[in-house]
């Protein structure tokens, strides 16, 4: 019998929300973000979160680093990066998937609708 640890297995994300300044997109398809560091529409020091709580930069990012690296993007702290608009329709999921929203975001909207239901008694 095997007695190794094993190691538990990462979830694959599939929609992480991505952040530029006070810009927001939330549910962009990770299978988007090479294609938008390779066309230029995402910089080093655009954020992403899988929950809204934590951000990591993607310059930052352990596997997303490098691509920047390849295509001669290095980090910037360039104050109007964050007012460079994002392509939304770019990130826009055309898969037809519903996706839901991440749990802070799902958290908020739930204490948001008794809140309103409150009001309303």
């Amino acid at each position: 019998m095997d007695n190794k640890p094993t190691s538990p297995q990462r979830k694959t994300l599939k929609n992480v929300i991505l952040r530029r300044g006070e810009q927001v997109i939330v549910s962009v398809s990770t299978r988007k973000l090479v294609p938008g560091i390779e066309q230029g529409k995402l910089f080093p020091t655009d954020e992403i979160s899988s929950d809204g709580i934590d951000w990591v930069e993607l310059g930052e990012h352990k596997q997303l680093h490098a691509w920047f690296e390849k295509f001669s993007q290095l980090p910037t702290i360039d104050e109007t990066a964050a007012d460079e608009e994002l392509d939304k329709e770019f990130f826009k999921d055309a898969s037809g998937e519903e996706h839901l929203p991440p749990p802070l975001i799902q958290r908020t909207l739930d204490e948001m609708s008794k809140l309103i239901d409150e009001i309303n008694e």
